[in-house]
């Protein structure tokens, strides 16, 4: 009998891709923010006893270093309260909890790359709320993948996140982008990361932290210069420090991940090579 999926954050960039890589072999269930409200604790837990899932996929987060510098309550309790109470409704109803968190908890002072076994010092609220998020999964859940990804791109319906923003600039007759090239992350494909979800599922992996993202690193610059090469955008792309722009909290300047436990995914540049080809209409 197939198993039941509930996903929680349907129509957000990962919430998308994990909707396309899960839609067969699967009796597959979607909430976005239409449906449910995830500072609502009581509701949640209703929408989890109706729904009665085998697997729970988690996407929603309260994104962005300025919002939760701004916002550090609402932070709290959507990146780490409601996370723990996911695990906690994992144990009692007996689900597979899947919980997305970011290498924002990281502090630029590593070498290469952050591994599953590096030690997480965040910098500013967003970093401290997710990693709060993850130690909660990480301590109370039995049944769990917590996955943590870096600079992400894929298909949206938002223009909310950093390449939709540039490429909604371009869109609206912005012809010169200036670019952070000292931001380094690990630019990863929703898509691709959904696919390894479902195969980590599949195989049934071990439980517990795993890092998952596209192979190699490269700065917003580097990843908005790729985006508009396979776009054939006309548009120049200047290089450009973070401190030229406004900005509340404290920047991760450096946080390339990569895991010990799986293997890499295909090269970033290839993937966004993959990402470009289904966005015709941006081109011209």
């Amino acid at each position: 009998m197939a198993k039941k999926i509930l996903l929680l954050g349907s129509t957000g960039k990962m919430g998308m891709a994990v909707t396309e890589a899960f839609n067969d072999g699967y009796i597959f269930i979607g909430k976005s923010s239409k449906d449910f409200d995830a500072l609502n604790f009581e509701h949640v837990q209703g929408i989890i006893k109706d729904v009665s899932p085998d697997i729970v996929i988690n996407t929603v987060a309260y994104l962005g270093i300025d919002p939760c510098e701004q916002y550090p309550e609402r932070a709290f309790k959507l990146n780490t309260l409601y996370p723990k109470l996911l695990a906690e409704l994992s144990n009692r109803a007996g689900f597979l909890l899947v919980h997305f968190s970011t290498d924002a908890v990281f502090n630029d002072s590593d070498g290469d790359s952050y591994t599953e076994e590096s030690c997480p010092h965040p910098l500013n609220i967003y970093g401290v709320t997710k990693y709060g998020g993850d130690s909660f999964v990480q301590a109370i859940a039995s049944r769990y993948y917590l996955l943590r990804i870096s600079l992400l791109f894929g298909r949206t319906s938002k223009d909310s996140q950093f390449v939709e923003k540039m490429l909604q600039k371009v869109k609206e007759g912005q012809n010169v982008l200036s670019i952070s090239n000292d931001i380094v992350g690990s630019p990863s494909y929703s898509l691709d990361i959904a696919k390894e979800v479902r195969r980590m599922i599949g195989l049934s992996l071990p439980y517990g932290l795993y890092h998952v993202a596209n192979a190699g690193k490269a700065s917003l610059y580097e990843l908005i210069k790729a985006v508009v090469a396979n776009l054939e955008l006309k548009v120049e792309v200047k290089q450009a420090s973070y401190k030229d722009f406004p900005y509340l909290g404290i920047k991760n300047t450096y946080t390339p991940i990569s895991s010990k436990k799986i293997s890499a995914l295909r090269p970033w540049q290839d993937a966004v090579k993959a990402y470009c080809e289904n966005m015709e209409k941006f081109r011209g």
